[in-house]
């Protein structure tokens, strides 16, 4: 029964999947929707009786899809109908497969060894598989929502509209990148408006000295502030310069020192604060100078996921994070949370965390209307920092507040259960790259045991169950694409290139999950310093030699496997090993397509911004390479010793696959063995697919995907079975990162 399940709900999400990528039907109700879904309940049971040949299984089975399907429109009641059966059938898939997973898990050995790391593993597909599901649902409740929430823009006078003072903080910026960004503030259309610019420990007075001079030259609207020496971080200068302001700011904004500001941004956020119970506004973040670069193309949409897709999720339940720049905040409530926590590098999203939990008396506002556009990081190693620094923060955000976040036991913020979610799930998305990374060793290590005729002891899949992984992986691409698209309209190929720069970042956002699981306070990400002379791809090598190593240390194992064990499935499993490979081969990629960028002359002068650099005042020794690769060796020396004490030519398992008892009496056929095809399934935002061959396996990665399998080897005489990749999708991002 296990297996028809399985099989039955792996087909349905395919099914599911294919017809809510039509533009009407994400959203269509109960007159279109319902009778196309209850097609597809019926197609897919008649499908599931021919395959197992068993009548009374397809019947039985389309009655508790249709169940699961009320059961989920039933909870939520403003997503079209189609979109409510999408998401019934990849969860009642998952929990399905995690079952036959669990029951394969202990029943096909009788050694505590392969039974011990069968579950492991099966511990990691869960929370792969829960990744996925958050994925999802994100994405549906935007794009498949009915009913879309806006909130109206109150009608306030000039004499009534708050004090406003937008704080600039800059370090080390060039003034060619600062002077087109003051000089659109001096257009602001805002009667009460202050302009502060704050210099965080610029050490050079040759940098902060022209920049004073230039504030002086703007007028009586501008005030300028040089900190040095000073601690915290830009959240320590912003501090400071927060309590030096007038009593009479109301409202705080922030300006990063490369955005240049429409006039009307003030005009069409700042009377949302006419509403005590508004706490921060935040706007679209936006960048500009990206049009002419497929590269530039790529990474602009991968920023966009973001706030197209998870911000909007998040509004539907007031649980949106202040994303720094383009945002206002009401100055009581920032003093009423104590400020910025300077022990946080994503100082933006913790304080939004630390006003929604002061209760429902706060609400935050969103508004996907960009306001301003900013320049991306121009360089791979900027690239790198910033994607560092952004996972880093969501770690010290889960360390400083997992209590509050957990659904269960006392809290002192007063979130509602929606808020708790959200934020959590912020924090725990970014672990799909770590799982990734975690997938990556395994499969190597498969790669590893059938070159040497071992075999790894973990379960095995074989058979029909198969094409559970195959409609996984190939709903989730499908899925992240469509989303990417439908959300940005951008084209097919800007999609991928989204989806390549956050395959790219995958290893240092994994880097940035153990950094922040071993260490409490903040660093920063260090990179090898450009040298003169460096060619693009020795210079795209350097910037990137782990992940170059990677996808050349899969290509070898999968060449090796081939050669050592021809057959059918090794080959399966050869390919999976060799999309891995793909997925860090992206990094040296993006790398030299950063070094390719055309440089205008202002993109000459970006080159040396902090804003694109990545630097910061105090960098300290970083621990997180070390202790990325420390885990991975250990990792590594302990599965190696499990498959070279394997034994080489009889497995420790008992037998084939079990399977509780069928509904009906007929045997099934010859369970048919596909292909499976190793693609992305996505975003932030990224996502990954992981498979095992004597093991299934999944992982999750932002907004990123990558596949990676385990097997069981034996001789070629004996092929090990096809590999099972379980995708699990990005938030665009990825995990969806939090700027």
């Amino acid at each position: 029964m296990l297996l028809e399940l399985v099989v039955y709900f792996a087909l349905a999400l395919g099914a599911a999947t294919l017809v809510v990528l039509m533009p009407w039907a994400p959203r269509a109700g109960q007159r279109a929707g319902v009778p196309l879904g209850l097609g597809i309940v019926a197609a897919t049971g008649w499908a599931a009786a021919v395959a197992t040949h068993d009548v009374a299984a397809g019947e039985a089975l389309s009655i508790v899809a249709l169940a699961g399907w009320a059961a989920t429109w039933w909870r939520l009641k403003r997503w079209g109908a189609l979109s409510a059966l999408l998401y019934a059938m990849l969860l009642v898939a998952a929990v399905a497969y995690l079952l036959y997973a669990a029951v394969q898990s202990v029943t096909q050995s009788a050694n505590p060894l392969v039974i011990i790391a069968s579950l492991a593993l099966l511990v990691l597909e869960a929370a792969a598989l829960a990744l996925t599901a958050t994925y999802a649902f994100e994405i549906l409740d935007v794009l498949g929502r009915r009913e879309l929430r806006g909130r109206p823009l109150p009608a306030v006078d000039d004499e009534d509209l708050p004090w406003v003072a937008l704080q600039i903080p800059t370090y080390n910026e060039p003034i060619d990148v600062l002077r087109p960004t003051l000089e659109s503030l001096a257009r602001v259309d805002y009667p009460r408006l202050v302009v502060q610019v704050v210099d965080n420990n610029t050490t050079d007075p040759s940098v902060w000295r022209p920049l004073e001079t230039l504030c002086e030259q703007l007028g009586p609207r501008f005030r300028f502030l040089h900190l040095e020496p000073w601690p915290g971080f830009k959240a320590g200068a912003l501090n400071e310069a927060t309590r030096r302001l007038p009593q009479e700011i109301e409202v705080v904004g922030i300006v990063d020192a490369d955005y240049m500001v429409r006039p009307d941004f003030l005009r069409s956020t700042a009377p949302h604060f006419a509403d005590p119970r508004v706490a921060f506004v935040q706007s679209a973040q936006h960048y500009r100078d990206w049009e002419d670069d497929s590269y530039l193309r790529g990474l602009f949409y991968s920023y966009r996921y973001f706030f197209d897709i998870s911000m909007p999720a998040r509004a539907n339940r007031n649980a949106i994070i202040f994303a720094g720049t383009m945002g206002l905040i009401r100055r009581s409530v920032l003093e009423e949370i104590g400020g910025w926590n300077e022990q946080c590098i994503t100082e933006d999203a913790e304080a939004s965390l630390r006003m929604l939990g002061l209760g429902e008396d706060y609400v935050g506002v969103y508004d996907p209307r960009p306001w301003g556009s900013g320049l991306m990081p121009l360089s791979f190693d900027g690239l790198k920092k910033q994607r560092f620094r952004w996972a880093l923060g969501g770690m010290q955000i889960l360390r400083i507040h997992w209590r509050e976040l957990l659904p269960f036991g006392e809290h002192r913020m007063r979130l509602t259960a929606g808020q708790r979610i959200h934020y959590l799930l912020g924090s725990v998305q970014w672990f799909g790259d770590l799982l990734m990374a975690c997938f990556t060793v395994l499969l190597l290590l498969t790669g590893v045991s059938i070159a040497l005729h071992h075999r790894f002891p973990v379960r095995q899949l074989t058979g029909a169950v198969l094409i559970v992984p195959v409609a996984f992986l190939a709903s989730g691409v499908l899925r992240a694409v469509w989303a990417m698209r439908r959300a940005t309209g951008c084209s097919w190929g800007d999609s991928i290139r989204a989806m390549r720069v956050w395959f790219a970042l995958s290893w240092v956002v994994s880097l940035a999950c153990v950094r922040g699981l071993v260490r409490r306070h903040a660093e920063f990400l260090r990179t090898p310093k450009r040298r003169e002379g460096d060619g693009t791809l020795w210079q795209a090598l350097r910037s990137s030699r782990v992940e170059t190593a990677l996808a050349a240390g899969a290509v070898c194992a999968a060449g090796a496997m081939v050669l050592r064990s021809p057959a059918f499935s090794t080959a399966a499993l050869a390919a999976l090993l060799v999309f891995q490979g793909a997925v860090y081969a992206n990094a040296p990629w993006a790398s030299a397509a950063a070094e390719g960028i055309p440089l205008t002359p202002m993109r000459r002068t970006y080159l040396q911004s902090s804003q694109n650099t990545g630097d910061r005042p105090v960098d300290r020794t970083p621990l997180a390479v070390a202790a990325g690769v420390g885990l991975m060796a250990l990792a590594t020396v302990a599965a190696a010793a499990l498959i070279l004490g394997a034994p080489s030519d009889n497995a420790p398992f008992t037998g084939g696959q079990h399977d509780l008892p069928r509904i009906g009496g007929s045997a099934p056929s010859t369970s048919p063995q596909p292909t499976p095809s190793a693609s992305p399934s996505s975003p932030s935002p990224s996502s990954s697919s992981s498979s095992s061959s004597s093991s299934s396996s999944s992982a999750s990665s932002s907004p990123s995907s990558s596949s990676s399998s385990s097997a069981s080897a034996t001789p070629a005489s004996t092929p090990p079975p096809t590999p099972s990749p379980l995708p699990a999708s990005p938030a665009g991002g990825a995990a969806a990162p939090s700027p």
